[in-house]
């Protein structure tokens, strides 16, 4: 029998079916007979988006707008072909779904065990320090990351190495989830799957250092989750939606600075949603607005609590990165080669293929003003996110992972059967190489080796009350060594583009202070900061050679006895080390 509503109109039945005139109209979530989604339809029949009261009808009038409802009797030889409506989508959906869950960690596996990488051990180091002493927003070591990401790593640092990887892990999951579900609300849920297995691929992908747990994995995925939000608001017309969207957005960046993708998205969500609806002309701007305020509003209470001022958090956020794009541009590198660094692993990761469709996908989106623009505005803050910078390491393409993911699954998700095989074939047969390269090189060759050596002597050797500086960085070895740090910088940018920060170090070195132990992990004139050759004087006054580990030179203070001096010529394997 059919359901109807109140107002005489078809309700929608169990297993998402509309029930008319004795037929069903089966519809998969807001998506039409040639599933296409609802909310651009709309759209291109020129009506205004749909009220709650009428999204029961929502693919029922998108069916109506290409050529009218099918005969009756065709409808029931399809339900009786189909008895089951939605459901075999749904389970497929769920198949999929987990299938790209169980890509993504598998790809992920064999880097389970790998140390951490230079930005992984400072920021971990920092974050188990955290909160001591006292200087900067992270009390004794200066570092130009936002907060969240150092609570994130401070909660992760419990377990060791592995609770960052599992830290990663769970953040590839999450956004292979939220990735699927942006697919599937923008274009139907086969755009869902193809968006998820693009994401899985992605992520897993060791040529962009996904597979570890770098800053813009984990600020992907609020930020593609607020890019959500704002599709569920073009959809459903609520607020709430909105506002979610703002608090994301600004948690996202509050991760990583540089994922600002969201916010300009959202903005621009909400800009050309008022333009063309006056209903939401205020609404909309108000919730986005006061859902920014909610983490902005925490932040501000922590910088009081903590005592430090809105200008100084500026500056480590922004400040710092303009000072760096003034010491780069001095660099004897020079741009071009730089940026150039991003194309080998922009290729082997298949993320090339993945923008490409982005662009036709962009295209494909052109009849609902709304998506395009907003989805647009993402492509445009994420490319500005990766490039904008200066330095150009492979893990900032992941900033371009999400967009790429469901712009392109868009395009793909419309074509024919053949068409669509061969994308996503061409896909797999970039990625999925790579990943596997990827992996017996880690299994025959250990990453890391050395950073694990030189920390292993220094700690083994070290007494209580010791300190450690590694000249002019190598963050990873500080955490390994496990020794306090006297000096606040771990980075080497830092020493560069800081004002004072040599000084402060050769101060240091001069003094009764000095580190106990030194590592010269780059000479000490490395990028033109010991000129005048005073550093190297004050090492060779204060301490003398206690060993070279895998080539590097390891030093300990005159005034304390040296163990004994020898020389390692080979590294051992980082699993053995890793062991220790």
């Amino acid at each position: 029998m059919p359901s109807w509503t109140s107002g005489g109109r078809p309700k929608a039945a169990a297993g998402g079916a509309i029930v008319a005139n004795g037929g069903t109209i089966t519809h998969h979530h807001g998506v039409g007979r040639d599933h296409t989604p609802w909310i651009g339809r709309a759209t291109r029949a020129g009506r205004h988006r749909p009220r709650r009261r009428d999204l029961t009808l929502g693919c029922y009038r998108g069916a109506m707008v290409t050529g009218g409802v099918a005969p009756s009797s065709t409808v029931a030889l399809r339900a009786r072909l189909n008895p089951f409506g939605a459901l075999p989508e749904r389970q497929r959906t769920w198949w999929a779904l987990g299938g790209c869950l169980l890509l993504a960690l598998v790809l992920r596996a064999p880097y389970l065990s790998t140390p951490l990488g230079t930005d992984e051990g400072g920021i971990a180091y920092i974050a188990r320090n955290w909160p001591g002493g006292h200087g900067s927003l992270y009390g004794a070591y200066w570092l130009d990351r936002p907060p969240l990401l150092l609570g994130l790593f401070k909660i992760a640092v419990l377990g060791g190495d592995r609770g960052l990887r599992v830290l990663g892990a769970l953040a590839a999951v999450a956004l292979v989830v939220v990735i699927a579900l942006l697919g599937r609300a923008v274009a139907g849920p086969r755009a869902g799957r193809i968006a998820a297995l693009l994401a899985a691929l992605l992520t897993g992908s060791v040529s962009i250092g996904a597979v570890f747990t770098p800053g813009e994995l984990l600020a992907a995925v609020p930020s593609t989750l607020s890019v959500l939000c704002l599709i569920l608001a073009h959809r459903w017309r609520h607020a709430r939606f909105v506002f979610a969207a703002g608090a994301l957005a600004v948690g996202a960046a509050l991760i990583k600075q540089s994922f600002l993708d969201a916010g300009v998205a959202g903005v621009a969500f909400v800009a050309v949603s008022a333009a063309l609806d006056r209903d939401v002309r205020l609404r909309w701007p108000l919730a986005f607005g006061a859902g920014a305020a909610v983490p902005l509003g925490a932040l501000l209470a922590w910088l009081v609590a903590a005592q430090q001022s809105l200008g100084g958090f500026i500056y480590t956020l922004f400040g710092f990165r303009l000072d760096l794009l003034h010491t780069l541009a001095a660099s004897d590198i020079p741009l071009h080669v730089r940026l150039a660094e991003l194309q080998e692993p922009a290729w082997k990761s298949g993320l090339v293929l993945a923008v490409a469709g982005t662009v036709v996908g962009l295209f494909h989106l052109r009849g609902d003003r709304v998506l395009v623009v907003t989805f647009g505005a993402w492509l445009a803050a994420a490319t500005v996110g990766v490039l904008g910078g200066g330095s150009y390491f492979a893990h900032y393409l992941i900033g371009l992972v999400p967009v790429s993911c469901v712009a392109a699954a868009v395009v793909i998700a419309s074509a024919r059967t053949p068409i669509r095989i061969a994308a996503l074939g061409a896909f797999m047969a970039v990625a999925l190489p790579t990943a596997y390269e990827g992996a017996v090189s880690v299994a025959d060759h250990p990453l890391r080796r050395p950073e694990l050596a030189v920390a292993h002597y220094v700690r083994d050797h070290a007494r209580p009350g010791d300190t450690n500086y590694v000249m002019y960085a190598r963050p990873n070895v500080v955490y390994y060594a496990g020794l306090p740090h006297p000096y606040p910088y771990l980075w080497s940018l830092m020493v560069r583009v800081k004002p004072g920060a040599r000084a402060q170090l050769q101060r240091l070195l001069g003094s009764t202070r000095r580190p106990t132990w030194l590592v010269q992990w780059q000479d000490a004139d490395r990028w033109q900061l010991d000129p005048d050759d005073r550093t190297d004087r004050l090492i060779a006054r204060g301490y003398r050679l206690a060993a070279i580990v895998c080539g590097y030179p390891i030093y300990v203070r005159n005034d304390r006895a040296a163990p004994p001096s020898g020389t390692r010529s080979a590294c051992p394997g980082s699993a053995s080390l890793a062991r220790r």
